[in-house]
């Protein structure tokens, strides 16, 4: 007989729309006003990296332009490079960049979409575990919803490279498929073609998905007494031996780069990277609720580490939730499982060293970071949080379809609304989120406004002042500038910056002194934007500076004002 609330079919087609609809209406609350200003707000620093990145890719696929060759860090090969591919992210809101014309837009739907399907397809993995049980539904909405709107991901907002973690969940998804449902070659397929996904969506979970399905392999076989099969081999190998060949060949640039010495994290950066205790008990300063618990923590960056790093609050009702579903009852073995892959990646994300009075104690991430490639050029150990949170998101479905299963009928349902509630109030960031507040139409200043109109992917544009360590993200919007008509510039802002431009930036930034005048002629650059107030905040007089230009004879004002003023080079 039945249970209450038991459901042995699958999910149909309503419930997964409905799913998919949840999760969409509590994204445009978490991020309002963002649905209404999705073409008119932009941040600084590592959003606008984010717009450009993915405005770039649009422009090199419809364009004859060489995909890796960017138009920043002018005349640097490769540069596109130096920055997150975002990749899928981009091919998927072609359409939408072909329809506007604007990158903020591009960039504002696919944030959204990373709250849906993170949501989503955490619910599709806890389904799955959960299948043929009583209230499975609310459970793994509520699952979806843990992961989608988790304090971690609050924190990481402004970065749409560790946002874009929805493919996570379905690797999982299809290791359980594949482990579980005859080893059929088709889910081995799909988990290479996912991997891929994920990897050129963001590097650092490329990396990290590689290290979870090994994790989860070997925990799904212990648990399970399996010991790998020889088919397992026959089709993982060519499978991942395509996969790997094509991501070589796209991502050869990077390959390169990675190679460098100077591109490598020493062991101190992934150190102060890696997750410490009180980030548990962390949430961004943005949560509504819980936005006291930096400080009271100790967590804020005031030692250099970035906040958003520090966010890793999973909420107390989740973690009662996973402990309760840790008890046992009718999934005990993937409670098991998704315990052993939580913790084992865990102790991973604690980075390659734990320092106690004076002494360095190897910990498990220290092999990889030494011998295995990729690991020796990350900075935060501390992202694969994202991983802890699915496995915490599942747990936590377990507990409450336990709970629901115990309690039955509508106390059942009484049950699971307040434990959506409680959830939702310490997740809940303070609204309006700023960052998403309409600050009116995105306008170019009339400088920008004139190369727009004018010039075009054969004009090289310099800006002074270069960022400094006073305005580290200064580069960033002038980025988001350049799309308007994709001119060569001479500045850029990544990780890591191509060698000699350091020695390019010091000699522009006395413009127009004769070692600026030299590096003008020798990169061959058209046009100089000068920002006057900048130099200002230098303490550097930005009134001399144009009456220096100006009085130079070898350049001649074009377009724009006191703050931002355009000088073309006369040879």
């Amino acid at each position: 007989m039945k249970r209450a609330g038991e459901n042995n079919d699958r999910i149909g087609l309503a419930g997964h729309a409905g799913a998919m609809l949840l999760y969409l209406a509590v994204t445009l609350v978490f991020t309002y006003p963002l649905v209404f200003n999705l073409g008119r707000t932009n941040g600084a620093g590592d959003p606008a990296v984010m717009v450009w990145s993915m405005a770039w890719i649009q422009n090199a696929v419809l364009t004859p332009a060489s995909f890796f060759d960017a138009n920043i860090f002018y005349p640097t090969d490769n540069a596109l490079a130096y920055t997150d591919l975002l990749l899928p992210s981009a091919l998927a809101t072609l359409p939408v960049y072909l329809a506007t014309g604007n990158p903020l837009v591009s960039y504002g739907v696919v944030l959204i979409a990373t709250y849906v399907l993170s949501g989503y397809f955490v619910f599709l993995l806890a389904a799955r575990l959960m299948r043929g049980l009583a209230f499975v539904y609310p459970a793994a909405l509520f699952s979806g919803f843990v992961y989608a709107f988790c304090p971690y991901r609050t924190g990481h907002i402004t970065q749409l490279n560790t946002m874009t973690t929805y493919f996570l969940p379905l690797i999982l998804l299809f290791l359980h498929r594949y482990l579980e449902d005859g080893r059929r070659p088709r889910d081995m397929i799909a988990l290479g073609v996912l991997f891929a996904l994920n990897a050129l969506s963001g590097l650092y979970y490329g990396i990290f998905a590689a290290l979870m399905m090994a994790v989860f392999f070997v925990a799904w076989s212990l648990i399970n007494r399996r010991a790998p099969k020889l088919r397992d081999f026959l089709y993982g190998i060519p499978v991942f031996a395509v996969c790997g060949a094509v991501l070589v060949a796209i991502l050869l640039p990077y390959l390169q780069l990675s190679g460098a010495a100077d591109h490598a994290r020493s062991i101190d950066t992934a150190a102060g990277g890696s997750v410490i205790p009180q980030a548990l008990l962390t949430s961004p300063p943005e949560s509504a609720f819980l936005g006291w618990t930096p400080e009271a923590m100790n967590t804020t960056n005031e030692d250099g580490r970035p906040m958003y790093e520090l966010t890793l609050y999973p909420g107390l009702v989740v973690a009662l939730l996973a402990g309760y579903g840790l008890l046992g009852g009718r999934v005990a073995g993937h409670s098991k499982l998704y315990a052993a892959v939580g913790l084992a990646v865990f102790v991973f994300s604690l980075g390659p060293l734990l320092r106690l009075g004076g002494a360095d104690i190897p910990l498990p991430y220290y092999p990889l970071y030494e011998f295995v490639p990729g690991f020796g050029n990350l900075r935060v150990p501390a992202r694969m949080w994202a991983i802890v949170m699915v496995c915490l998101a599942v747990l936590a479905a377990f507990g409450l379809r336990r709970l629901m299963e115990r309690l039955g009928g509508g106390r059942a349902f009484a049950l699971a609304g307040v434990v959506l509630a409680l959830t939702a109030l310490e997740f809940l960031p303070t609204l309006p989120v700023d960052r998403f507040v309409d600050r009116g139409p995105f306008e170019l200043e009339p400088a920008y406004t004139y190369l727009a109109e004018n010039e075009g992917p054969d004009t090289v544009v310099a800006e002074i002042p270069f960022a400094s360590s006073v305005d580290a993200f200064r580069e960033t919007p002038r980025m988001v500038r350049s799309t308007y008509g994709w001119w060569n510039l001479v500045n850029g802002y990544a990780s890591y910056f191509p060698d000699g431009y350091e020695k390019t930036r010091d000699a522009l930034n006395t413009l127009p002194s004769d070692a600026g005048l030299s590096e003008v002629e020798r990169l061959g650059i058209d046009y100089v934007v000068v920002h006057p107030s900048l130099f200002e905040d230098e303490g550097v007089p930005g009134d001399a500076v144009v009456s220096e230009m100006e009085d130079s004879g070898a350049f001649e004002r074009v377009a724009g004002d006191g703050e931002t003023v355009l000088y073309r080079h006369v040879p």
